[in-house]
């Protein structure tokens, strides 16, 4: 509705994810720099993992190049989305997506690239990582509303410069 009845031509979304990776720390951030989903309804099109979507190259640089003039620990690369929070399979669903390169998965990321390149709008997405997958690690909820105010940050800097 933003993009079709309302003319939203930029998106940034905001979140949570779980990184995939030791090497993405908790409480950084993951710049999503293309992102594949793993749903029935996208594999069906895509392929499990198929098919990259991908960011604004515009918004995408300048995160980037935002998140690391003012200090923000992050990483940039492919992501992942599930539609499935509790998995039957649990964290070993994730080794094809690790295979690949994986660093985080979300669970809205695809659906927002994609539904920005068909309304011919610009997308990016900045993830904080409350939790990853290898470590086991996880942060407390109660200290998750104080881990956004990078992300979000970075995410207004980015919009204002569009």
């Amino acid at each position: 509705e933003l993009l079709d009845f309302h003319g939203v031509r930029t998106l940034i979304r905001t979140g949570t994810c779980g990184a995939l990776t030791a090497a993405v720390k908790l409480r950084s951030l993951v710049i999503s720099q293309s992102v594949r989903g793993e749903s029935a309804e996208s594999g069906q099109v895509f392929g499990l993992y198929g098919a990259d979507a991908r960011p604004d190259p515009a918004l995408f640089s300048r995160a980037l190049a935002r998140a690391a003039g003012i200090g923000i620990e992050h990483q940039a690369g492919l992501t992942i989305c599930s539609d499935i929070f509790y998995h039957p399979q649990g964290r070993d669903r994730f080794a094809e997506a690790q295979a690949h390169g994986a660093l985080a998965v979300d669970m809205e990321t695809s659906a927002l690239y994609r539904i920005a390149a068909h309304f011919g709008a610009r997308a990016l997405s900045i993830l904080t990582v409350v939790d990853n997958v290898v470590t086991g690690e996880q942060t407390d909820y109660s200290e998750r509303q104080a881990l956004f105010t990078d992300m979000t940050r970075l995410a207004l800097d980015v919009a204002s410069e569009s």
